[in-house]
């Protein structure tokens, strides 16, 4: 029990800090501060340290107080599992090399007319990541990785929908109108006919090196959080950096135009 309580809690001091920094009164006063760039620097070390400490108290605990998940035993339903985990991760991949162009990259701050993996939900970090943690919710073994898969999905979902209000509030109309055409979970916005897929914009090499990647994983999925969870955490933190400083390059070469 006390194991899945300070995960709930690591869980509360990663995700509190992940959301409260970026509402938008701290937000604009730490800018004001620390310009943009050292915002974005402030938010991302504070990010990598909680998430960090998340990750390597999981690695150590994931096998703690046990419990047996019915539906990992049941071939068909394991299998759906399987292929939604692998569905969402093609999608966070793909999120991760898409950044620079959503309109909710950093530094850019732009709204557009949906495109490529956008048409399918415009948030496919947020929603690809979620449907990741949620297959992996009914296979966890463990209460502490229980709890841990269902703070990605409540982070996810909160995240998701208090970037869009923020930027509703500082784009206006143009990021108001591409909520509304476009949906959180993927195809929704598709198949109640406010959005269209353009299969020659999606980004297929994204979709095929998020696949392979998931696969990969399978591969090796027993030994992921070993030594710590530092293979998580390192993978997560280059990604997340590469990201930021891409669309910092992109930006600034938009600027130059």
């Amino acid at each position: 029990m006390q194991e899945g309580f300070v995960t709930a809690l690591l869980w509360l001091g990663f995700g509190g800090t992940h959301v409260g920094l970026s509402l938008s009164p701290i937000r604009k006063r730490l800018v004001r501060a620390f310009g943009e760039g050292g915002y974005v620097f402030l938010y991302s070390i504070i990010a990598i340290g909680t998430f960090a400490a998340l990750v390597h108290y999981v690695a150590l605990h994931r096998f703690d107080e046990p419990q047996a998940s019915l539906l990992a035993s049941v071939p068909p339903v394991r299998g759906v599992l399987l292929l939604l985990s692998v569905f969402g991760f093609a999608l966070f991949i793909t999120a991760v090399l898409a950044y620079p162009g959503f309109p909710m990259a950093v530094f850019r701050h732009r709204a557009m007319p949906a495109r490529g993996v956008q048409q399918i939900t415009r948030h496919p970090f947020f929603s690809g990541i979620a449907l990741w943690a949620a297959a992996h919710t009914f296979l966890a073994p463990s209460r502490v990785t229980f709890i841990f898969f269902i703070g990605v999905i409540v982070l996810s979902f909160v995240g998701a929908m208090h970037q869009d209000r923020r930027l509703v509030a500082e784009l206006g109309e143009p990021y108001r109108s591409y909520v509304a055409s476009t949906s959180f979970w993927p195809f929704v916005a598709v198949a109640t006919r406010r959005q269209r897929i353009r299969w020659s914009e999606q980004p297929w090499l994204g979709y095929a090196l998020g696949v392979g990647a998931s696969l990969g994983l399978y591969r090796v999925h027993g030994h992921i959080f070993d030594h710590g969870g530092a293979y998580v955490i390192a993978v997560v933190s280059i990604g997340s950096v590469a990201g930021i400083l891409n669309s910092r390059a992109r930006a600034l070469r938009q600027r130059e135009r």
